[in-house]
This record gives C-alpha cells, structure tokens and sequence, in this order.
C-alpha cells in the first residue's frame, strides 16, 4: 500500500515548460523599458537543487508513506527596508524589487510572515524574462492572519515586484516580511520530459474527454494544493445543507494540514487541459496546458481524522465567482456505492477523471477497481463519487498504475461523518445525501429566494412560483430574509455587482438597478503633459487645461512630459585629429544640477535614442562603441584610438578615467551601424552603470560656451566634415540629490564654430584665454603660447603660410583689408 502522493521518478535536468495563454497578464511595471534594468535589481541567490539527492530522499519518503513533495524550502528574512532595489516610477510612485536565483530550479513559490500591503500598493511575482507573470495582489486580499503564500511562478530566477504611492512606501518597508523561498525540482510544470506537469500516466484521462461530459457540476470543484510551499495532495470544495457557499475544502489526513500550517494551503482551481488527448497516447501523458493563476491562498484547520482519513479546512477567501467553481454533494449512506468517478490530480498535472469498475467495502474504507483511468502519486485527497454525483470518500492510496488492474483505498465519507456533522450539516436536518451546489447553472444561487423569512438556494422560477423574492448574484450570508432590503448596482473600481446599498462597497447605483451595458466602465484616460507636468487625465479635460494628450492608458512612468532639469551640451576637443579629412571632436555631457547622477541611457517605445551625424562618425578599428571598448594602453600604438566615437557614462575609456575604474554596461542595442561610421536610432535597449557606481556622479565641466557647468560625460563624438552636425537625443534616467530617481528627455544639435586649439590641449583657444590658463597679451584671440613674432600669422600657427591667406581673404572687407592682404604676401614664409 502506498499514500498517493507524487512520482518516484525524476531527472536531474530541469526543462522550460510549455507556455499557456493562462500566463498572459498585464505586463508589471518592472518589465517596462523605463525602469532600472532588472540586472541593476538587488539579487538573492539559493543554491538550487541538488536533484540526485533529492532523488533518493523522495524515494525514502515515498516509502515512508510521507507527504509528496515539489521543492525544496528555506526560511529567510528579507524586507523592502533592508533588502532589493527601490526607485521613483512616477511623480507619486514608488517601486521595489527583489530577484531571488534557484540555479536549475523550474519553478520558486514564496511564504510571507508578514503581510499587509497599504491601500495604494499591488505585488507581483514574475519570471525574469516575463513568461510566466503572478496576477496582482492589493490590499484587498490582505489576509487577516498576516501571513501569506504564494502560487509557484515558472522559472529558476524571478522578481518579486510592489509599486505604492511614494507617501505609503513606509508601510510597505514595515508591513511586509519575506520568510520562505521555495525551490521547484518537480511537479507544478517542472521536471524533465517523462515527468513534467502532464505526466500522469499516458492512460489517465483529461476531464474535457468524453468520460467527464456528465461530470461539468463537479469537476470544477476539485482543486491541486500545496502546503507549506513544498508538499502537495488534491481536495475538493464541498456542499454544506445551508447551500451558503461557505468555502469548506475536503483532502486527506496524511497530506499533513494542520492548525501549525493550515495558512501555507494554496489551493489551484481550474487547472486542467483545454481539450482532450487520446488516452492511452503519448501526448495523453505529456505536457498540458493547464492555468496557475486561478488560486486560493490561506486556510483555516476544522477537524481531521486517522481512521478513516480525511481532513476539513475552511478557505479564508472565497474562489473569485469568475472561476465558477462549485460544490459538490455527498452521501453518508454505508451502502456499497453504484460506481462513479474519481477526479484528481495526478502528479500535480491537468485534471484526469477516472471511471470506477467496482467497489467494496474494506473497514472504514472503500476498496475501488477502475474501469478508464488510474490514480497517481499527487492525486491523495482527491473525491470518489457515486452514480448519483455525490461524494462518498476521500483517497487514501492504493497499488494501481496504468500498467495493472489493482485497486486503491478511499476512506468513507460515512465513517468521517461524525467529524464532518457540524460543519456540513449546521441546521441539523441529519440529511442522508446532498446533491452538489452548482450556482453557475440555475441550480444554486445564480441568485437566492427570500419565502416567509427564510433564504433558500433555490432556481429562480421556483421562487417565483411560490412567490418569494428572488436576489441575483447574491447568496444567503448576504440577505436578511426577515426584512430583506432592496437590491441595486453597485461599482468597485471598474466592477459591478448587484448587491444591497448597505453591503456596497463602492458607489450605489439606485435601487433595481443592475449590471446591464457595463455601468462602472471608466473614461479612458492617459498621460497628459502640461508644459513639463504630467498628470493622469481623460482626453476632453486635457484638451481643457491646454496640454497634449498621449492616449488612453499611457501612464506618466518615466516623465514623458520631461522634468525640465536635464540639458545636452559638449565641449569642443579639436579640428582635424584623425585622418581621412577634415573632421571636429566634441565630448557630449548631460547636463545636471549639482549632486545629481546619471545611471542609465536610454530610448524606448515613447521616445528614440539618436547619436546621428548629417555626414558620419569616425570609429577607430582599434575601439568600439562603448568607453569599456577603448583601452587607453593602446595609444601609442594607435594615437587615433583616442578620438574613437563611443558612448559611455562618466568614464572616457576602459581604466574608467577620471574614475578608478569603469563598470558601464549597456544591454539590447544594435551597434553595428554606429561601428560602421553611421548613425544609432533605436526605440529599445541603454547603456547603464548601477547607482553605487561613482562614475555616474556629476561632475564640473567646461563648455562650448566657456561656462562652467555641472554635467556627466554620456560620449566623445568624432565627425568627419566641420561642416557636420552632430544630434544626440535620448532618455536619461538618474537620482537626484535626495536619491528619489527622475527620468527625462534631452536633445542638441551640435556644430563646429570655428573654434581654435592652436596649443592643443584640446581646449578650444577662447576657453583657454576666458579661463586665464592662457594670456592674450595683444587681444588677437591667440594664446600667446602660440605666437611666432610674425605681423601676419593671423591663425597663429608660428608661421605664415596659405592658411593666414585665406584667413585674410575670408575676413576681407570687414576683419581685414587690401594692406593686410600685401603684407602677409611680403612676408609669407615668416616662421
């Protein structure tokens, strides 16, 4: 006899498991492109599992009759206030996340001690590269114990994400405690190819075949759970003879549930394939597609028993109506059962049903032979029903695989009754059966029926017949049937219900009102900027109030609008500093306040990133397109590598000058038309330095202009042509002087203006002499470091050659005349 818990069997390589449009959610705001990179996000690492021994313990637990187990668990202490990454998102919102690595690990699930998110905030949980993405949490599934657990989320490194209104972020660091990280090797979508989440036996049958046609009332009251984040049996929602739908869940003594941990119970709903797969094929025993995102967290311990095994809890939460999940009947009689149907999860897979062939009485169990269909290891817990739709027992164990004919062992539902008595049976009517509560089908409450003071779960034209008051989308905990109010719309947010004014939460539409048309639909809204401001309005009132609509659901993430703070400007470096022709180098700075930083440049959906040059860039075949790409060791080698056009962040090269050292990254742009001399224009990707890195600090610089001014180096720019004209254009992200992180858009045009550097310094000559690091004793313009002694050597070279010429002969009639034009003739060769 063996405890049906899960497969033996497993490998020690971990696989991707087959995406599913069940994990197809709004993408969460640390997947967008105007955040922090996720690599910049604080990172814990476990030390994944080690397969091989986890192999040989599950053989020994399984043996043992223990709990089945999918993963590895650890207690932790982790907190937003000492732990992960936080960051300005909006003007009034704040982010944090935390990624946590399970190396080789398929799936991670996470226990909080402490839970209370604030009225602003929403967590979620996702799989680095967004395949897998946890539905929200708010604050209103807070649980009243403090203490939450999660559904497992696909993949061996995830973020856990909270977005909150900046003025809340203190409840946030103080109300929420990671305390349990969970490490997935098997079930739950993980495993390698023979064991993965379908795998149940290729003989076991999906619930959507034929075998489960008559079965659709109860089928979607059977559930996969896991407890404490690493065991897992199969349960089921069960009927109670008030009909209220309170949330009893029935499973197994053995799977362990207890007052120590009845909060760790997630409950997964719906979770079964979406068409049939021929049993007895190899797909039939494969990978499913089956949801994760319809679950139940936290549980509260009724009762149990050992003889005949079985265990009652009561959900904290009531399945979302939207999952239609229902409640299935039961018969305590001590007959032998007609045969039915067993439905359960085998190995954590898709929902299977079984036909029974036989049944017999064994004690305080039922001994079942199957006709289509077998258990498995998972499915412990999982309800036995009769001809007549009804629970009769519980799985215990039992010897069959696909391969024999042998039976397993359910305990009684009539042995387990006197335990059950008081939960399902509060009017102590003493019933011998109850047919399952479907109230998604007009046999329960797609409504309830007020009659002479009493609530009844009951059809609606019942009700009408005997001339009581029917309440839709209501049930009997939410009806005072001795003075029963009026009922009406109400709107939470964007939903309705139909409800009583007393009980709406929300705004009370009148009563006799309903749902019809969609009443609490929102106006769309967008980002709208005024000026620099950017503010969440509908179309018609940012037309109002003068600004620019960016469409409905833009959002004011990264200041579309900009801040007004960030400027682009440079500094010129010298005229003709490589060969191939005329050209001009400019070192590009964002300009800042003073204490600011810059850690990220970047472009994105809203807005380009452009380094362009109306003629082309001059890229050394010695560099590259990033500061790291230029290693400073290579000059005299390649004298030019010096003026390779590259990006960067503070640093100039490779040995991070002016910084000790340079940690610049970049991640999704294409360089190879910037490398081959043309432009970068991309909508995607940025070249970044983390926010403790020093080169990211603002410096003092002097531009263009020959104005001292605050500002990071984002890139030193070589363009062939003085006529050429450089745009630099891109989002730059960074944290203020306080540390709250801003974003904002920035552009120049830059062109030569005959700027100077005779004592090449790289320094434009008027810059030198308003600096007073040169003299200009005769008001020339020329340093006087670079004079010869010779009346006429205008470009102040040390000699006079054709260059005075033209110099002349371009400033004739205003700067110079026909005497300055004989005189450098008469004295050209002067040295």
């Amino acid at each position: 006899m063996r405890l049906r818990s899960i497969a033996t069997s497993w490998s020690a390589t971990a696989i991707a498991v087959c995406a599913s449009s069940s994990m197809v959610t709004a993408s969460p705001a640390g997947l967008g492109q105007t955040t922090l990179p996720q690599d910049a996000v604080q990172l814990i690492e476990m030390p994944g599992p080690d397969y091989m021994r986890l192999a040989q313990e599950d053989a020994i637990r399984d043996a043992e009759g223990l709990p089945a187990r999918i993963a590895v668990p650890h207690e932790v202490s982790y907190t937003p206030s000492t732990s992960g990454t936080w960051e300005l998102i909006e003007e009034d919102r704040m982010m944090w996340r935390l990624r946590v690595l399970s190396p080789g690990a398929v799936h991670l699930n996470f226990g909080f001690g402490q839970f209370e998110l604030p009225s602003s905030a929403e967590l979620t949980i996702y799989s680095y590269d967004g395949y897998d993405v946890m539905l929200p949490i708010t604050a209103a599934q807070n649980p009243a114990s403090g203490e939450h657990w999660t559904r497992v989320v696909h993949g061996e490194e995830v973020v856990i994400e909270i977005t909150v209104d900046l003025d809340e972020r203190p409840f946030v660091e103080d109300a929420i405690e990671l305390t349990a990280i969970n490490e997935g090797y098997r079930g739950m979508g993980g495993g390698d190819g023979a064991t993965t989440r379908g795998s149940s036996e290729a003989c076991n049958v999906d619930v959507v075949c034929p075998l489960g046609d008559d079965w659709w009332s109860e089928i979607p009251s059977v559930g996969v759970y896991t407890i404490n984040g690493f065991l897992t049996c199969t349960g089921v929602m069960i009927n109670n003879t008030n009909q209220d739908e309170t949330p009893y869940f029935l499973t197994a003594n053995h799977c362990g549930i207890g007052n120590n941990n009845d909060q760790s119970v997630v409950v997964y709903w719906n979770h079964q394939n979406s068409y049939c797969r021929t049993p007895g094929s190899g797909d039939s025993g494969g990978n499913g597609n089956g949801n994760y995102n319809q679950y139940t967290s936290g549980s509260q311990y009724l009762v149990s028993g050992n003889n005949s095994d079985y265990c009652l809890i009561r959900l904290n939460n009531d399945p979302n109506s939207a999952w239609e999940v229902t409640f299935s009947g039961w018969s305590r009689s001590t007959s032998t059962p007609s045969p039915g149907v067993g439905i359960h999860h085998p190995n954590t897979a898709e929902k299977r049903i079984s036909s029974v062939d036989y049944t017999y009485s064994n004690g305080p169990y039922w001994g079942v032979n199957w006709g289509e269909g077998r258990t498995y290891y998972g499915s412990s817990g999982s309800p036995l029903y009769n001809a007549n739709h009804q629970i009769v027992g519980q799985l215990y164990g039992g010897s069959s695989f696909c391969d024999n004919d042998l039976d397993d062992v359910y305990g009684k539902f009539s042995t387990s009754w006197s335990g059950l008595q008081q939960y399902l049976d509060p009017a102590g009517s003493n019933p011998q059966s109850l047919d399952t509560l479907n109230p998604y089908d007009g046999s329960g409450n797609g409504g309830v029926c007020c009659w002479n003071g009493i609530c009844y779960t009951i059809q609606e034209t019942t009700c009408s017949n005997v001339g009581g008051t029917w309440y839709a989308d209501l049930n009997c905990g939410e009806v005072n049937c001795a003075d029963p109010d009026p009922t009406g719309g109400c709107c939470v947010d964007t939903t309705c219900t139909v409800t009583t004014e007393a009980n709406c939460t929300g705004t009370y539409l009148g009563d006799d009102t309903d749902c019809a048309d969609d009443p609490c639909a929102p106006v769309p809204t967008g980002a709208c900027c005024v000026s620099v401001t950017c503010v969440i309005y509908t179309a018609d009132d940012c037309a109002a109030a003068g600004g620019s609509y960016l469409g409905d659901g833009s959002s004011c993430a990264g200041s579309p609008c900009g801040t007004g703070d960030i400027a682009v400007t440079w500094a010129f470096r010298g005229t003709d500093l490589v060969s191939g022709g005329a050209s001009y180098t400019v070192d590009v700075y964002a300009e800042t306040p003073a204490g600011w930083r810059i850690d990220a440049v970047a472009g994105n959906a809203n807005q380009q990133k452009t380094v362009a040059s109306t003629t082309s860039f001059y890229q050394d075949g010695y560099g590259g397109p990033t500061s790291q790409d230029v290693n400073p060791d290579f000059y005299p080698l390649a004298p030019e590598l010096e003026w390779d056009s590259r990006v960067t962040i503070g640093a100039l090269d490779s040995s991070g000058n002016p910084f000790p050292e340079n940690a610049l990254n970049n991640i999704g742009i294409d360089w190879s038309n910037f490398e081959a001399g043309g432009d970068l224009s991309v909508g995607d990707g940025t070249w970044f330095c983390l926010p403790i890195d020093e080169q990211g600090e603002s410096q003092s610089f002097i531009d263009h202009d020959c104005t001292e001014r605050n500002g990071v180096l984002v890139a030193r720019l070589t363009t062939m042509e003085h006529s050429s004209e450089i745009l630099f254009e891109a989002l730059f992200q960074g944290r203020d002087a306080i540390d709250a992180t801003w974003q904002d858009v920035a552009a120049a045009t830059i062109t030569y203006n005959g700027e100077q550097d005779c004592n090449e310094n790289n320094v434009a000559d008027a810059c030198d002499i308003a600096n007073g690091t040169s003299d200009d004793a005769n008001g020339n313009g020329v340093p006087d470091e670079c004079e010869s002694g010779c009346t006429y050597d205008i470009d102040g070279d040390g000699d006079v050659d054709v260059d005075d010429l033209l110099e002349i002969i371009n400033g004739f009639g205003s700067t110079y005349d026909v005497d300055d034009l004989l005189g450098a003739i008469a004295e050209y060769g002067c040295s």
